[in-house]
C-alpha cells in the first residue's frame, strides 16, 4: 500500500469516527442525567425541599404531594425531585453541588437502602455506563478526588471524557440490548416493566442471600466506615451552606423487609448510620416500614404511584413538625 493510499484510509477513518462521535454527542445530548441536571440548573432560587439519591428518590419523592402537603400547613414551598436511577454517592454529590450553586436550599432529603451510603464508589471506567456515565460531564474532579482509580484509569478517565462514543457507550449497547431483548421476546408474553426497565431485574440488586448481607453488615460495623467520604462531603457542604438535611432509610418492600430487615445485625447496621449521619449535623428518618403494602410497590424496590404520594406526604408531615 502506497504512502497515499494509507494516508486517504486515515483521513476516511478520522472522518467517519467523528461524524460517528457528533452523531452520538447529538443523540445523547437528553439523556436521564442531563435531563436531571437541566432539572436542578432550572429550579428556582429558593428551593424548600430537594430530593437527591438513586432511582428510590426518582421514583418514591412525589415533588406535587410535598408541596400540598405544605400547602395545607400554610407554608409555601417548592420542591425539586433531584433523584438519578443506577447512580451512586459521588453523582449525588455532584447534583447537591450544582443545586447548591446559585440558590438556596432549606432542607435537602438524601434517601438510600441497604449500604448504599458506603459501598457506591467506582474503581474502574469500565463501572462508568449508563446513568454513571455522568461522571463524564459534571464536575469530573470529583471523580478523580473520589473514585479508587489507579494511574491508568485516571488517565483513561480523562481521554473519555472527551470522546461521546467512548463516553456514552453505554448508552449505544443499552439500544443493542434493547433490540436483543425484543428479539428474545418474539412470541413470548412481555416481560413486566416499571418506568426504569424490567421489574425483574431490580430483584438482582439486592444482596444475594441473608448470610451476604449479614456479612456486608457486619464487615462495615467493624470498620466503623458508614458514610463514603462523597456521603461526608455532601453532609458538610450542605451544613455550610444552611441546608437542613434529613437521610431517609427509604422504604422497602415487605419481602425485603422480612429477609434482610428484620435481623439483629441490621438494627446494629441503622444505630451505627444513624449516629454517623447525626454526627454530621443531619437527621435520620427511619422510613423502611411505613408502606407495608406490597401492593403500592411496582417492582422489588420501587413503590407505585400511589405509594410514592403516600410516602411523599408522611415525609413532608414529619418535616413540618420540626421547628422553622
Amino acid at each position: 500500500m502506497s504512502r497515499r493510499e494509507v494516508l486517504v484510509a486515515l483521513i476516511i477513518a478520522v472522518v467517519v469516527v467523528g461524524l460517528a462521535d457528533l452523531l452520538t454527542r447529538r443523540r445523547t445530548a437528553n439523556v436521564v442525567p442531563r435531563q436531571v441536571i437541566r432539572t436542578i440548573a432550572s429550579a428556582p432560587p429558593h428551593v424548600d425541599v430537594l430530593g437527591i439519591g438513586n432511582s428510590l428518590i426518582a421514583a418514591d419523592f412525589d415533588r406535587s404531594a410535598i408541596e400540598r402537603t405544605y400547602r395545607e400547613s400554610g407554608r409555601s414551598c417548592a420542591a425539586i425531585n433531584g433523584g438519578l436511577g443506577s447512580s451512586g454517592v459521588i453523582e449525588h454529590l455532584a447534583l447537591t453541588r450544582l443545586a447548591l450553586r446559585d440558590r438556596t436550599v432549606d432542607t435537602l432529603v438524601y434517601g438510600f437502602f441497604d449500604q448504599q451510603m458506603f459501598l457506591d464508589v467506582a474503581a474502574s471506567n469500565s463501572e462508568l455506563v449508563g446513568n454513571y456515565n455522568m461522571h463524564y460531564y459534571l464536575e469530573p474532579q470529583l471523580t478523580l478526588e473520589y473514585a479508587r482509580f489507579n494511574t491508568f484509569e485516571r488517565l483513561s478517565f480523562q481521554a473519555y471524557r472527551f470522546s461521546a462514543l467512548l463516553r456514552e457507550r453505554g448508552s449505544i449497547w443499552a439500544d443493542v440490548e434493547k433490540l436483543r431483548r425484543a428479539i428474545g421476546s418474539v412470541g413470548m408474553p412481555p416481560a413486566e416493566a416499571s418506568q426504569f426497565g424490567r421489574k425483574a431485574d431490580f430483584a438482582l440488586l439486592e444482596a444475594g442471600s441473608a448470610n451476604s448481607f449479614l456479612r456486608r453488615c457486619q464487615r462495615l460495623i467493624r470498620s466503623g466506615d458508614f458514610l463514603a467520604p462523597p456521603i461526608q462531603a455532601l453532609l458538610r457542604q450542605a451544613r455550610e451552606r444552611g441546608v437542613t438535611v434529613v437521610v431517609v432509610e427509604m422504604p422497602v418492600h415487605p419481602r425485603h423487609f422480612s429477609r434482610y430487615y428484620s435481623q439483629p445485625i441490621w438494627d446494629e447496621f441503622r444505630r451505627g448510620t444513624r449516629l454517623a449521619v447525626e454526627r454530621m449535623g443531619a437527621s435520620y428518618i427511619n422510613a423502611s416500614a411505613w408502606t407495608p403494602d406490597a401492593s403500592l410497590f411496582v417492582d422489588p424496590l420501587h413503590l407505585s404511584k400511589e405509594g410514592a404520594k403516600q410516602f411523599s406526604e408522611r415525609l413532608a408531615r414529619q418535616m413540618l413538625q420540626r421547628p422553622q
